[in-house]
């Protein structure tokens, strides 16, 4: 799937005339540079726009901060400051990073890639209006009149899916509730989570690209033949009261657990608990391996790796993430005596030109064998060790941005070492 931006006639931007002996033109007033804005987004692919424009605050409620929210729905506002979408702004440095590596041409990209990250129109301190020379990374600002920094700051939060026109949605809308609400189908389909997690598009002036693939992976897995939509598994379904003084129903969890890798150290703490909710999507067991090894006998033990629970590619998301699945040999006396080791993602080459060289990632159900061999020693038993570790980054990227001991780069999620004993001579 390949974008390509709009015409450049249909781009809307503000143009001030003035000619020899004419009255200059008054300023735009701050509405009609939003309108300008608004009308810009629309005719920008989704991902490149706010997901949320607008968003009139509900009657009854004094904004649509998280923390207002909070105030009734307290259990599940507890739940999303724990979620990666709660730390998607400023907490993830990996982005941030990103965000403000110089261009080569020193084009300003920033407006293709926050909408995702701060989806509400309010979160952006600048709207665009147009392209300066119809180039993508010219953007033509104006300043944001209802721009919200303490909202902003809130990066994913609760009006990017449930408020619309003034209005707060949920699955039933039948509650009474001290502001207008509504139901929406829209938010028991996968495409309420597809509106960011489905981005590709090639930029090539910018030397930029967008490989967010989740949606069409989704979309051709069993788990969508069988009507299960992303919510089935991110958001697990729970009865409970939507506020305290309601009774119980049929509600669902806002970890939107993924990797479950903390953006920073501190909250490795808060998501450790959400490991045993949500389960990895590897399954991980031993192969072949051999009860005993005589000496010098050339032997093999094997793991067994399956995507058993995703319903879409392992790993997904962002292409800097890959897993590790190792086997590591070693005798009694420390020494290494052979190592197997596979990387499954996906490897580009960024610079000069973006290209995918390779993608080996797993698709929903797909299993693989690693194996490792080795000759078995004179004396003593060997001790095989089996590992898998997820990645949100590689070290030598680390290194680049200066996040060493800043971002958690992996998760070892299993590990299990197995004894092979010496064995009689043929």
């Amino acid at each position: 799937m390949r974008f390509t931006r709009p015409h450049l006639s249909a781009l809307l931007t503000l143009v001030v005339a003035a000619g020899c002996g004419a009255r200059a033109a008054p300023s735009p007033s701050p509405a009609d540079g939003v309108e300008a804005a608004r009308t810009f987004y629309r005719s920008q692919p989704d991902y490149l726009s706010p997901v949320v424009l607008g968003a009139e605050v509900p009657a009854g409620l004094p904004d649509v901060r998280a923390s207002t929210c909070g105030a009734c729905h307290q259990e599940i506002y507890a739940e999303w400051k724990l979620s990666t979408h709660a730390h998607a702004w400023l907490d993830d440095l990996q982005f941030q990073a990103e965000l403000h590596k110089p261009r080569p041409d020193g084009g300003d990209v920033t407006w293709m890639c926050v909408n995702c990250h701060t989806p509400l129109e309010a979160q952006l301190p600048r709207l665009v209006t147009g392209l300066r020379d119809g180039r993508l990374g010219q953007p033509i600002y104006v300043d944001n009149p209802s721009y919200d920094e303490a909202l902003q700051l809130e990066a994913i939060t609760c009006a990017t899916c449930h408020v619309r026109d003034g209005v707060v949605l949920g699955p039933f809308g039948d509650t009474s509730a001290p502001h207008p609400t509504a139901r929406s189908e829209h938010l028991v389909t996968e495409e309420v989570c597809t509106r960011c997690h489905q981005a590709e598009a090639d930029f090539p002036e910018l030397v930029l690209a967008c490989s967010f693939s989740t949606g069409r992976e989704f979309a051709a897995s069993p788990q969508a033949d069988e009507g299960r939509i992303c919510q089935s598994c991110h958001m697990p379904e729970v009865q409970r009261p939507l506020v305290a003084s309601m009774p119980a129903r049929a509600t669902r969890r806002h970890w939107f657990g993924g990797s479950l890798i903390p953006k920073k150290p501190e909250y490795e703490a808060g998501l450790a608990p959400l490991r045993e909710v949500y389960p990895d999507g590897l399954q991980v067991t031993w192969g072949s391996l051999p009860t005993s090894a005589a000496p010098g006998q050339t032997v093999q033990a094997q793991l067994v790796f399956r995507n058993a629970f995703a319903g879409h590619r392992l790993p997904t998301g962002d292409p800097e993430r890959f897993i590790l699945v190792e086997l590591e040999v070693v005798d009694e006396q420390g020494t290494t005596l052979s190592t197997a080791r596979e990387r499954i993602g996906t490897v580009f080459r960024w610079w000069p030109d973006i290209e995918k060289l390779s993608d080996n990632r797993l698709l929903p159900g797909e299993e693989r064998t690693l194996s490792v061999e080795w000759t078995a020693p004179e004396v003593g038993s060997v001790r095989v060790v089996g590992r898998a570790s997820k990645w949100r980054i590689s070290a030598e990227s680390l290194e680049y941005h200066d996040l060493v001991g800043k971002v958690p780069a992996s998760r070892e999620f299993w590990s299990e070492a197995r004894t092979v004993p010496p064995g009689r001579s043929p």
